[in-house]
């Protein structure tokens, strides 16, 4: 590692080291310093940011792996730092789609009319197709004609990419509904998007492209053919256009961390359950210039999550006696870029995830209220009522818990707890809402409220003993867990 960035490292942990007053029951307290010493590193300008992937990054997770070393946490088989391997797809500008008939040519405009996906690069030319809303089974005498297909909100673009490798595709066109409400972000993301990260080795495939329904119907249109845009299936009647696409894409494999620490329980019937404390590390990195400054720091989101996650192990940790089940203490990165972290993590756990009876997930708890903080699927399960109770039980932490007060912006859907939850996992996740800093680089330290976040903190600590000394494990709400678990909603 750089020498500089060991030299930043080791005074960041000498102040988040120093000690702390006690306080009754705990010989480790959480106090505002502890939580200032911890955020004010990870949100520093000398870690760029964290995006996923890059050197910050990298020295976060150095930094959160020498403290759970120094706090005794134990590591798993594979060591505390848990890597993966993504795929960066970066979308040039040189993309182009065009329509041939006869002598006819209608040519779409590349992030208005179409967007790239990152499954392969080249150059592809073949007879138009339409094959319907849904994968078929079985595929015979469409080889080398490229697919035109509507993606239906069912069904994953993935099983389309097998459908058409078997059925042997030069290409894929996936024809989507134009602008409303639901298809906004879509769109949005798509035209600002300039890199894609996927987990794993990018497997080549073939070029594919998303196209907008009326300007795919537009280009028939030109082309004199008569197509309506809720009858696709017409092209397959008439006189069928070439299609020629060029896909722009250059692809890098990379790296990124998880960071994982094990406390060990102390009941000989319970240890080999687990309770899992989740934050993510990572934050968006540096980009586009606001008001001069290009680091998006991420002091709340989630430099606040991660240092709470800390202190809680530390805490927990410097108990005179361990709580009955294992805790398992994990940071994430890949968030910010798609979740891409957690679910790296479920693909690849240190402990049977049928072992884990719960996840308790901290993001964003240093802004907003004083003394509120909302605990995002506290009805979903059994979890809900036990976190009212520990804060009842803890007046001193003057902490008022509520429910998700914003449900429109689905926020259960949003951090990394659902890729627990879809696994069969109870999960909540503590969060203080967004607020104008938020995704800028204007979210820093000195913004943060210190009591607050450690008073959270203390309030985690609290929830996570209390149900790792539970005799029974949380229980989902049975109509939630069938929407969440078994249909995958």
């Amino acid at each position: 590692m750089d020498p500089k960035l060991v030299l930043i490292a080791a005074g960041a942990l000498w102040w988040a080291c120093r000690a702390a007053p006690g306080s009754p029951g705990l010989d480790h307290d959480i106090t505002a310093g502890d939580m200032r010493a911890r955020i004010s590193f990870l949100a520093s300008d000398q870690l760029q940011g964290r995006g996923t992937p890059s050197r910050g990054l990298n020295l976060a997770a150095e930094y959160i792996r020498s403290e759970f070393r120094r706090i005794g946490l134990d590591s798993p088989p594979s060591g505390h730092i848990q890597r993966y391997r993504l795929a960066m797809s970066e979308m040039g500008g040189k993309w182009s789609l065009a329509l041939t008939l006869g002598s006819r040519r209608a040519v779409l405009g590349y992030r208005s009319d179409f967007w790239g996906l990152p499954w392969a690069g080249g150059t592809i030319e073949g007879r138009a197709i339409f094959v319907g809303d849904r994968p078929p089974e079985i595929v015979d005498g469409h080889d080398g004609e490229v697919w035109i297909a509507r993606l239906d909100a069912g069904v994953m673009p993935r099983a389309w990419l097998n459908a058409a490798t078997d059925g042997g595709a030069a290409g894929l066109v996936f024809v989507v509904p134009e602008r409303d409400e639901v298809t906004s972000p879509v769109y949005d993301w798509l035209t600002e998007a300039e890199t894609i990260l996927e987990l794993g080795d990018l497997q080549p495939s073939f070029p594919a492209v998303l196209v907008g329904q009326d300007a795919l119907v537009g280009a028939f249109d030109r082309l004199g053919l008569a197509v309506e845009p809720d009858d696709l299936s017409a092209l397959n009647s008439v006189s069928r256009p070439r299609v020629r696409l060029a896909a722009d894409l250059r692809v890098e494999m990379l790296e990124a961390p998880n960071v994982m620490g094990i406390l060990r329980g102390s009941d000989e019937r319970l240890r080999d359950e687990y309770v899992l404390i989740s934050a993510h590390m990572d934050h968006l990195g540096m980009g586009a210039a606001l008001d001069g400054d290009s680091i998006y720091n991420g002091a709340d989101d989630n430099a606040s999550g991660t240092a709470a996650l800390l202190e809680v192990a530390e805490a927990a940790a410097a108990l005179e006696r361990r709580p009955k089940r294992s805790l398992i203490f994990l940071t994430v990165s890949g968030e910010e870029r798609g979740l891409l972290g957690s679910s790296w993590f479920v693909q690849h756990p240190p402990v049977p995830l049928d072992r884990i009876v719960a996840g308790i997930n901290i993001d964003m708890v240093g802004r907003n209220w004083e003394d509120t903080i909302a605990v995002i699927g506290k009805p979903y399960s059994s979890l809900g009522a036990l976190i009212d109770s520990v804060a009842v039980a803890h007046p001193e932490l003057r902490m008022t818990v509520v429910d998700d007060p914003w449900p429109t912006e689905r926020f259960f859907f949003r951090s990394d707890h659902i890729n627990f939850a879809r696994k069969g996992i109870p999960s909540v996740f503590f969060f203080n809402g967004v607020h104008e800093d938020y995704h800028r680089p204007s979210d820093e330290a000195n913004k943060i409220k210190f009591g607050k976040a450690a008073r959270v903190s203390r309030l985690v600590l609290e929830t996570v003993l209390a149900l790792a000394n539970a005799e029974q494990p949380p229980r989902w709400n049975p109509q939630v867990r069938e929407r969440i678990v078994e249909d995958g909603y």
